[in-house]
């Protein structure tokens, strides 16, 4: 198999159980031939479409731009096809890069890469691109682990047959530099927060409506609260991101300085057309929350985490349209209440299990009395606590917090 060269192929990742969302996210936008896998969609599009991705979906991690692929047997065949590759269309010799090495299971999952060392095949890989520049400028390019202007990634994944030593290497470029979960309206954080673009899912398997009311008890820093905000108010999730663009002329994704976008004309003014839209939208949005008759209520017993919540909620311009509280979740109710109730109580680090069993028991109690009409959605990793809330399950479903397997159950509040 000799190179392949991808033209407007994209990826964009998301954490593992949302990728139905992220799917109808990017057939919205207009991405075609949509491909599901484990932890994301390949999408074809033109590059203006995976942007809009980048400033519009909720749940995505990364958008990434496929450049290359190519089949290796050896690290040696690894460092000619890098070697090969015209590095210059793809950065400059003034920008720095980074490469990260990922390396996958065989399409139907049985058969694992052969090649043991990532780092070493990080190392032949930036070794063929420094060489490459060399032979072409005699200079070569810096590496930047922290801030590079090319992060590219390398997908390393054995074929099939079992009896085949091929694996395939495909080349992309990370368009987002900062994951896309940093929407940048949390400058105060709490122990163990949960990342943004999995509150945002979250909210959106909660099904959570425009004109609906809305509860987030034992609200932490407001990460859920914030999210639930924005899908309400179909508020653009980089809405911040671009404001701060158009104030300090920060470079708040990567692609703003990769050749494919900078070097084009159109996608430069098409692109700061789809910044001023963001901008307005969340303007609007923001304004359609604080004229909204449905509730927005959230509450937090610990001083700290609401010190954090209200901060966030000041930076994200939300602090106007939600009633926030110290209040205890296992005691407060609110008034003519319904509609979704959406939490991620402690899962037991810093309490004790009778007090964790407590807390749980009395949070459903409160649930079932106070909350009559309504449905609740809660998140936890700590799975026999799940009984505790002795109320009837009407949905358990899976969704993956970093490392940790975590389950979102459904209560139908009668």
């Amino acid at each position: 198999m000799s190179l392949i060269k991808y033209k407007n192929q994209f990826f964009a990742s998301c954490p593992p159980g949302l990728e139905p969302f992220l799917k109808s996210e990017l057939e919205s936008l207009g991405a075609k031939s949509l491909e599901e896998t484990t932890g994301g969609i390949h999408f074809e599009s033109f590059p203006e479409i995976a942007i809009k991705a980048i400033l519009y979906s909720r749940v995505a991690s990364r958008v990434y731009k496929k450049l290359y692929s190519f089949e290796i047997k050896t690290e040696k065949d690894l460092y000619y096809e890098m070697k090969d590759i015209k590095w210059k269309a793809v950065f400059d010799l003034e920008q720095t890069f980074k490469i990260q090495i990922l390396q996958g299971k065989s399409p139907d999952g049985n058969k694992r890469s052969k090649f043991k060392n990532a780092m070493y095949l990080g190392q032949v890989s930036k070794d063929a691109i420094v060489d490459c520049f060399r032979k072409d400028t005699g200079h070569r390019p810096d590496v930047d682990k922290e801030y590079p202007d090319a992060p590219l990634l390398l997908r390393i994944e054995p074929n099939n047959n079992r009896h085949s030593q091929k694996e395939t290497v495909t080349v992309a470029l990370d368009m987002c530099g900062k994951a896309l979960s940093f929407r940048g309206y949390r400058r105060l954080s709490v122990e163990a927060p949960l990342r943004e673009n999995l509150a945002a899912g979250m909210v959106l398997k909660a099904g959570l409506k425009k004109n609906e009311d809305f509860y987030n008890p034992m609200c932490g820093s407001g990460t859920i609260l914030i999210e639930g905000l924005m899908i309400k108010g179909d508020i653009p999730p980089s809405y911040i991101k671009v404001r701060e663009y158009h104030q300090y002329e920060s470079k708040e994704w990567s692609f703003l300085d990769q050749n494919f976008y900078a070097k084009d004309k159109y996608l430069v003014e098409n692109t700061k057309k789809l910044f001023k839209e963001v901008a307005d939208k969340a303007s609007k949005g923001i304004e359609a929350l604080e004229s909204s008759k449905s509730q927005n209520v959230a509450c937090e017993i610990d001083e700290k985490s609401l010190k954090a919540a209200r901060s966030n909620l000041d930076t994200a311009g939300l602090y106007n349209v939600v009633k926030l509280v110290r209040e205890d979740a296992t005691v407060f109710g609110i008034k003519d209440f319904k509609g979704k109730v959406i939490a991620n109580p402690p899962y037991g680090e810093r309490l004790k299990q009778e007090e964790l069993e407590s807390l749980y028991r009395d949070f459903g109690e409160k649930l079932k009395n106070s909350f009559k009409g309504s449905e609740a959605y809660i998140l936890t990793a700590n799975f026999p606590m799940i009984k505790k809330i002795q109320l009837k399950t009407a949905e358990r479903m899976i969704i993956h917090n970093g490392n940790l397997e975590s389950r979102l159950v459904r209560y139908n509040l009668y």
